[in-house]
């Protein structure tokens, strides 16, 4: 990924597009499964950009973590213990667990470079792979939730887009694979993507966990580098979910966040029905 007059661009479409003034290129480097592009941006501190897409920043990456595991937290029966994320090398996801007080994580990134790039530029994040509650293991997920004996209160899916190496987590067969490791009472969330400028992702999402799952949700947040601005999860649980007390707030995530999250525009209704 090359500068053009300093600026980063991710493209949404052939007409549209959005743009970071950068003060300077950290890192370019192309990967066995991916290209990883840091930049160090004036309104938003080190940007990683994972093939063109905007991954984190400094200046928002709590919203999408917290989203991303305080919701799915408060949504399981009881307090959840374990949890086993898919994707998240950076370690924002891990981070967080632990700061909810997490027991065991086990996080699985297929590919060890994001890892590597987090510890060097984002050490507040990837400093949960130096907790002994976490087990890093540099493979793919999709394999290991075939073969894994384990169980979790809490699968969370922190990949990038259904493209290329990310697809297969989008998938039936995966989600019924996820379904065999749950214990009782347990949830299982994935990031599905802008409903207004990737309504596949969503559509995936819903579609493949409403196969496997009994209770299915889609919810929402504002990230301000997601394409819109308007990011969605998608939650599915053999059980149904009813929602604990939110005991725990974040800079973004409280107890009215988690009621109207899942208070949805009809727009976004009519993609998943």
């Amino acid at each position: 990924m090359k500068l053009i007059e300093n600026w980063f661009s991710e493209r949404y479409s052939d007409n549209l597009q959005l743009s970071f003034r950068v003060s300077d290129q950290l890192l370019s480097i192309k990967t066995d499964y991916q290209r990883i592009d840091l930049f160090d941006t004036y309104d938003f501190g080190k940007l990683l950009a994972i093939d063109g897409t905007v991954q984190l920043t400094e200046r928002d990456e709590y919203i999408y973590h917290e989203l991303i595991t305080m919701v799915p937290y408060h949504l399981t029966q009881k307090a959840p213990e374990s949890a086993l994320i898919i994707g998240g090398g950076d370690g924002g996801a891990a981070r967080r667990l632990l700061d909810l007080g997490l027991r065991r994580i086990v996080n699985v990134e297929i590919d060890d470079q994001v890892v590597e790039v987090s510890k060097r530029f984002f050490p507040n994040l990837s400093s949960a792979f130096s907790d002994s509650r976490v087990k890093l293991l540099i493979q793919d997920g999709i394999k290991y939730v075939k073969n894994t004996e384990e169980k979790f209160d809490l699968i969370i899916i922190d990949s990038t887009d259904p493209e290329g190496p990310a697809e297969g987590l989008f998938s039936k067969e995966f989600y019924a694979d996820t379904k065999r490791i749950m214990n009782q009472g347990a949830v299982l969330v994935s990031q599905s993507g802008s409903p207004f400028y990737q309504p596949k992702a969503i559509k995936l999402a819903y579609s493949g966990m409403k196969e496997v799952f009994n209770d299915v949700r889609v919810y929402t947040g504002f990230i301000p580098t997601y394409p819109s601005g308007f990011w969605s999860f998608t939650v599915a649980s053999p059980w149904t979910m009813k929602p604990r007390p939110v005991s725990i707030s974040g800079k973004y995530f409280n107890a009215e966040v988690m009621d109207g999250s899942f208070k949805l525009p009809q727009f976004v209704k009519d993609l998943i029905t």
